[in-house]
């Protein structure tokens, strides 16, 4: 009987065992179960479990301490569900998660410039993201992977914000060039008028009979020695580009200029120095302005220019009113009285009027179109009676220029022969109508029809020669001249009044501005 029993255990505790195995299994299956939707679990389930090692994973590595698993059940349109292996109790069972899409920056339509430059940052992007990562960039990667989506956009935010900053760097470099070309236009509609000769006094002037070295008075350049029929030139040997030609020729033609109107003043030799751009001369030349093309040194004799290739024309103009400079306070260096230049008003009036016979236009330069065209007017306060005016009986006729348009009151002419004029016109910023004023004076006296033969050339070469050298006194009893204890010719020196009384029978400067405007209203 025994026997018996024995054997039955035998036969039934096997089949008991795997009964109670597989309803093991059965509890563990149903613990795991999630549904598709990612509804509500248990406390302690695994989902659980998944969530705290994801927060302590957020923790170590310094980021957001929680994440959010969505309700709703996902939609194509607005996210995606993703099967994630999970490995519990020894079985791999398949868990859905819901990801949010990312959302979208939208970026500005960006200008080519701009373009280039981001295309330029994405290709360094991508030949960095080609390269072999490093062992802490696979393991940043890894971290960032489990970072929130709210934290993933950071990335697609820095990539917005340095696509419009190289927008905004681009739009900055197109507004300097607008600015570049507003301030080139401002140049072409306002005259640019060199700074006065007699200011440019250099501290050392070449010694006479020795050879003359460039390089003594002009440093840190290479010259280029060479001659023409007048002018001792001397080019800056050029380090790239290829200069103008016939430079030579354009400063002859300026001294053709000058010879046609006053030969008398034109003395010897001219160097001139010739940089090889616009920046070697700001660099190199140390008196050189921003808005200058040229310079002229009268006690050197000397003109520094610059080399502007297809602009020969406003070259020479700007060379003519240089040489006429050089020529004039030479002139009245010449002299024998004690005066050492010439009537600021007298010098640079001729410059300008010179400068306008070079212009190379059908209707006159441009100083002779503002005589034309403007309604330039006799100041009101001048027209009050003198014993040398025609105003003295008053005048029923206004004196004027009969210009239409805003009249421009040009100044007294007693005041404005004054050496302070022009740095008080500067002063108030009406140097363009000084200089306009200069011109008219000087035009009345020495080319007063505008054409190429001035009808009273002879009394404006003996104005200029009285205020220069003055007039040899004679004895009146005997006839002879003068002589001083040196044995030296005396000369007795002109004021502009007195020249003008001599040379154009105006016996005070109104009488000289009186039958200025007479001229100017015909």
């Amino acid at each position: 009987m025994k026997k018996h029993v024995f054997f039955l255990m035998i036969i039934f505790l096997p089949a008991l065992s795997v009964g109670q195995a597989s309803s093991s299994e059965q509890k563990t299956s149903s613990s795991i179960q999630v549904s598709s939707a990612l509804g509500t679990t248990e406390s302690n389930s695994n989902i659980d479990l998944l969530k705290q090692s994801l927060q302590n994973s957020s923790e170590v590595i310094g980021t957001a301490s929680s994440v959010t698993i969505p309700s709703s059940a996902p939609t194509a349109a607005s996210s995606t569900t993703l099967d994630m292996p999970l490995e519990m109790g020894g079985s791999v069972q398949s868990v859905q998660a819901t990801v949010e899409p990312s959302v979208s920056v939208p970026v500005k339509k960006l200008s080519p410039a701009a373009a280039k430059r981001v295309e330029e940052a994405k290709e360094k992007r991508e030949k960095a993201a080609a390269a072999k990562p490093t062992a802490l960039e696979t393991d940043i990667e890894k971290s960032n992977a489990l970072l929130p989506v709210s934290q993933q956009k950071t990335a697609v935010s820095e990539q917005a914000n340095a696509e419009e900053e190289a927008e905004a760097d681009a739009e900055l470099e197109y507004a300097i060039k607008m600015l570049e070309k507003s301030k080139e236009a401002l140049e072409k509609a306002v005259r640019k008028i060199p700074p006065s000769a007699a200011q440019n006094r250099p501290a050392t002037v070449p010694a006479p009979n020795k050879k003359f070295d460039p390089n003594a008075y002009r440093p840190g350049v290479t010259w280029i020695a060479s001659k023409s029929t007048h002018f001792d030139i001397y080019t800056q040997k050029r380090s790239s580009g290829i200069s103008s030609s016939n430079m030579s020729m354009t400063f002859e033609s300026a001294y053709q200029t000058l010879r046609r109107f006053i030969p008398w003043m034109m003395s010897g030799r001219v160097r001139v120095f010739v940089y090889q751009d616009y920046p070697s001369y700001l660099r190199h030349e140390p008196n050189a302005k921003a808005w200058t093309r040229a310079l002229a040194y009268p006690t050197r004799g000397e003109i520094v220019v610059y080399d502007e290739p297809g602009k020969n024309q406003e070259l020479k103009e700007v060379f003519t009113h240089e040489l006429t400079h050089i020529f004039t306070q030479q002139f009245f260096d010449s002299h024998k009285t004690g005066r050492i230049m010439t009537p600021t008003w007298l010098d640079e009036g001729l410059a300008v009027l010179l400068e306008d016979q070079a212009y190379n236009g059908s209707k006159g330069g441009p100083w002779n179109n503002d005589f034309k065209t403007i309604n330039f007017q006799r100041d009101p306060s001048t027209e009050v009676a003198t014993f040398s005016s025609r105003s003295m009986f008053g005048s029923a006729k206004k004196l004027t220029s009969k210009k239409k348009g805003r009249p421009l009151y040009l100044t007294p002419f007693s005041e404005f022969m004054e050496e302070s004029s022009l740095a008080a016109a500067e002063g108030r910023g009406k140097e363009q109508e000084w200089y306009f004023q200069a011109y008219l004076m000087v035009r009345f006296l020495l080319n007063p029809a505008g054409g190429a033969s001035p009808s009273n050339r002879m009394q404006f070469e003996q104005f200029t020669r009285l205020l220069s050298e003055g007039e040899a006194v004679r004895n009146p009893s005997t006839g002879f001249l003068v002589k001083d204890s040196r044995g030296k010719t005396v000369y007795q020196p002109y004021s502009v009044e007195k020249a003008l009384g001599r040379a154009y029978r105006y016996n005070t400067i109104a009488n000289f501005e009186d039958n200025f405007w007479r001229w100017a209203e015909k």
